[in-house]
């Protein structure tokens, strides 16, 4: 009995310990929301080597949890100030650049404060955008610089179909790898021609152990990494490919961004125009991972839930059957592919994870033959509670509790009470503002804040420019005046009328 009860403990620990953190929404001007991010922007200048600090210029959106070793999550707006990084001072004490010179940012970091230690810990992601100049400049011809050529001549083909061959042969990825897009390609004019090449790779079904090199049965997936490259090559003037030097980028993570719960599951219907797209998906990365020589097709949806996490996670529970299709006829599924009346339906689940910033879909599909709910409730062999306690929790693997909402809903339920009340509000003269008289129908807080500081740019006084005339050369009277000699009776040569010579020499 005390092995169990010790068991018991655990397993609830460990549970509770990976529940993950609510974000709530929090008001952009509240003071704890300044603090993370004066502590990301800090951190932001401290890590510019070169160049201007940049300054706070307006918070966008801002979520916290709940505790007093909060995390919060905040989006804010930058301008390049005049103070330089080699000052070391408080981007506070620095002022704006007009805005003709000054770039521009957008910043997005997530904050762990730790008041009791009064330390912060950082990670974030800033967009610069350059100044925008007033003036049009204009730019001569270059005749010895690169220059844009079409990206369908002969020769640009031929020095990628030679430099993927040889990122095939030589880099340490398992499949091969194949060209899908040309994104830029130049030229310049030297003793021969120098080429200067942007384009992008694509991994295909083709591993190096079954295929040499790129053949027409080599296709791309929709799992397939896609990789940025760069390419340069020579031509001498007779027309030969010398050289050809490349280098590509492949991205390093292919797994699903963790999700980072910020709300509970909501219920979608089950015609909603959103979920055929992510079945196709869904389905494209069945088949593509299926053994069987067929594909399947997706049928009735069952259920279907969203979750707003970073991006939105999908729940859908749906059916698939066979199809009268052979992969080994068919590149990929079309419409007229039919389900067979023999096929057995599979039950499927779909865990799709959508970043929209990023335009990604990060698909997981699970089918399994259809059983009765009766047989998994009855007790297996070896039943123990444990094993129950598992199965029971095993659909809640992220719980979310209805009294987080009531809380998120409980602030304005007070602020509204307290505007029934305006005796408590409003001062003795009745000139005060009420607290959220603005938007008393609105449940979020006020996004995006105020500006941290006003743009001021510097008008050009009214008096210039002007044309300087012979006044202009002469001393002023106050630089004329001596105290010593002021009230002094003047001499010959002092009282003689200035001549515009003298005020030359």
């Amino acid at each position: 009995m005390i092995y169990f009860i010790v068991l018991a403990l655990c397993c609830s620990f460990f549970s509770s310990r990976a529940t993950p953190l609510l974000f709530e929404f929090s008001d952009c001007d509240d003071p704890d929301v300044f603090k993370a991010v004066d502590a990301a922007l800090k951190k932001y200048n401290g890590d510019i080597a070169t160049g201007n600090q940049f300054a706070l210029h307006m918070v966008m959106e801002a979520k916290r949890t709940a505790g007093p070793d909060a995390q919060f999550y905040v989006k804010y707006r930058i301008r390049e100030t005049t103070c330089a990084t080699e000052e070391k001072k408080l981007w506070q004490d620095c002022d704006y650049k007009v805005s003709a010179e000054a770039k521009t940012g957008e910043c997005t970091a997530r904050v762990h404060m730790n008041n009791a230690e009064k330390t912060s810990n950082v990670s974030q992601d800033c967009k610069i955008f350059p100044a925008t100049p007033k003036i049009t400049l204009t730019q001569a011809t270059c005749l010895g610089c690169f220059h844009p050529i079409s990206s369908d001549s002969s020769v640009v083909l031929e020095i990628l179909k030679q430099a993927i061959q040889k990122f095939n042969k030589h880099s340490g990825e398992p499949a091969l790898f194949k060209l899908v897009e040309i994104k830029e390609a130049t030229r310049q004019v030297v003793a021969g021609w120098n080429y200067a090449i942007k384009y992008e790779i694509e991994e295909t079904n083709c591993s190096k152990d079954q295929f040499q090199d790129l053949t027409p049965e080599c296709k791309t997936t929709s799992r397939g990494r896609v990789g940025k490259c760069d390419a340069k090559a020579y031509q001498s003037l007779q027309e030969v490919i010398v050289d050809i030097a490349s280098q590509c980028k492949l991205p390093v993570e292919e797994t699903v961004i963790p999700a980072t719960q910020t709300g509970c599951p909501k219920t979608v219907a089950n015609d909603n125009p959103e979920l055929k797209e992510l079945l196709k998906v869904s389905m494209e990365k069945y088949n593509s991972e299926s053994n069987d020589d067929f594909y399947y097709k997706s049928g009735e949806i069952q259920a279907a839930t969203v979750q707003e996490v970073a991006g939105q996670k999908y729940h859908i529970t749906f059916e698939v059957r066979k199809t009268n299709c052979s992969k080994t006829d068919f590149e990929k599924i079309n419409e007229d592919c039919e389900a067979t009346s023999d096929s057995v339906p599979l039950s499927c689940e779909a865990q799709i994870h959508v970043i929209p910033w990023e335009n990604k879909i990060f698909p997981q599909v699970n089918c399994s033959r259809e059983r009765s709910q009766a047989v998994l409730l009855r007790r297996p062999p070896g039943f123990t509670p444990f094993r129950s306690l598992f199965v029971l929790n095993q659909p809640n693997e992220m719980p979310c509790s209805d009294k987080n909402e009531e809380e998120k809903q409980r602030p304005d339920k007070e602020m509204r009470e307290d505007e029934k009340r305006p005796d408590k509000e409003m001062g003795e003269d009745g000139g005060q503002e009420l607290e959220g008289e603005d938007r008393p129908e609105s449940p979020l807080p006020r996004c995006p804040g105020k500006p941290w500081k006003e743009i001021m740019d510097i008008p050009a006084p009214s008096s210039f420019p002007r044309e300087f005339t012979n006044e202009d050369l002469l001393p002023s009277a106050a630089e004329n005046s001596n105290p010593a000699t002021e009230n002094s009776t003047p001499s010959q040569n002092e009282m003689k009328d200035l001549d515009l010579s003298d005020a030359l020499l």
